[in-house]
């Protein structure tokens, strides 16, 4: 078994760093019509139905750094880019 408190605070020291967080993809999606989104690294639960795993389970090797400035503009883009309302 595991703390997933515990488990919250080592994720968020690999994951987060100052102002950044780590994500390891942008992508639009048909979900609600069309939205666009970015994946994540990094989750302190465990689920036996994560189609993450990978990336849950071994953060320090996904992805990159991105600014919240960053991550809004490549989600507009793919918006824009696939004329999602």
């Amino acid at each position: 078994m595991f703390d997933p408190l515990e488990m919250a605070v080592i994720t968020e020291r690999i994951v987060c760093k100052d102002n950044l967080r780590k994500y390891y993809r942008f992508r639009p999606s048909r979900f609600y019509g069309g939205i666009s989104t970015a994946d994540s690294v990094g989750c302190c639960l465990r689920c036996v139905f994560c189609w993450s795993w990978r990336e849950v389970v071994r953060p320090e090797e996904y992805g990159k750094y991105y600014t919240p400035e960053d991550v809004a503009s490549r989600l507009v883009s793919i918006a824009k880019k696939k004329k999602l309302h």
